[in-house]
């Protein structure tokens, strides 16, 4: 089963302020957040399995450390997970968390069996077909604003520039009202994000579950190269994946919707 697998972000000396990776463009922010239980999770979103923790994690910290959030820099490319872990353990610690309660919020920000046999529904496509037009007004605009890898309803990356906040944020603020208002009609609450791991291709994401370091996601992907895997039932490749590749820490499945359209299926651990 999924929960026999070795799902668990590993918090090691890489994770806890030793050897931090040469990557010039990503910087660890300073955090200045009170310390747990300080504060309520009243503004964290229920059945995200934190609910479960013995201790509450600041809104704020949580916002940074959701899985797509300002400090998911997996979500740029995979080969940069080691520096998401090392980031999440360092501003962990600075707010003031130790190795065993960030053990904790890692395991429960882990995907489960349940998490994985909820994509084996037929809302996503459902959905997509109800709004094909503005899918593909989202599209074209994405398009022409290439340059901007991820547009969140909160916070931006450039290909040449991922800190946040930041001056440019890519193109006006009237066209990020325009992204805001099609994410809010589309039920897509993490926007767009673009990764070197699937070159060319603009994803869409409608669900996500757990944290920068471990959880699962759903939702639609325009790519002009064909992917793969398709499937009928992510639920079992995904499962397959996990299984055989371990070490690998990720994995998708993808739904063809129509021509150069997917729905897409994702676990990390």
């Amino acid at each position: 089963m999924l929960r026999t697998m070795r799902w668990r972000a590993r918090i090691s000396r890489k994770t806890t302020g030793i050897g931090l990776p040469l990557l010039p463009f990503l910087i660890v922010a300073a955090v200045v957040i009170s310390p747990p239980g300080a504060e309520s999770q009243a503004n964290v979103p229920a059945k995200t399995g934190l609910e479960r923790l013995p201790f509450s994690i600041p809104p704020g910290l949580y916002e940074k450390w959701r899985k797509y959030g300002q400090w998911d820099f997996k979500q740029q490319a995979f080969k940069y997970r080691d520096f998401t872990l090392y980031n999440f353990g360092a501003t962990g610690a600075a707010a003031g968390f130790d190795k065993k309660a960030l053990l904790a919020v890692a395991q429960v920000s882990n995907p489960t069996p349940k998490d994985v046999n909820s994509f084996d529904d037929t809302r996503l496509e459902a959905d997509f077909f109800r709004n094909v037009e503005a899918f593909e007004k989202l599209r074209t605009m994405a398009e022409k604003d290439a340059h901007v890898i991820r547009i969140a309803a909160d916070f931006t990356w450039l290909d040449r520039d991922t800190k946040w906040p930041r001056e440019d944020i890519g193109f006006a603020t009237a066209r990020w009202d325009e992204y805001r208002s099609l994410f809010q009609k589309l039920s897509l609450p993490e926007g767009i994000v673009r990764t070197e791991d699937f070159a060319g291709a603009i994803f869409l994401v409608a669900r996500s579950q757990g944290l920068c370091i471990g959880g699962s996601s759903a939702g639609y992907v325009y790519s002009a190269k064909a992917l793969a895997p398709v499937v009928k039932s992510p639920k079992a490749v995904l499962d397959a994946e996990a299984r055989q590749n371990p070490d690998r820490h990720y994995a998708y499945a993808f739904k063809a919707l129509k021509a150069n359209w997917y729905a897409f299926y994702e676990i990390d651990w």
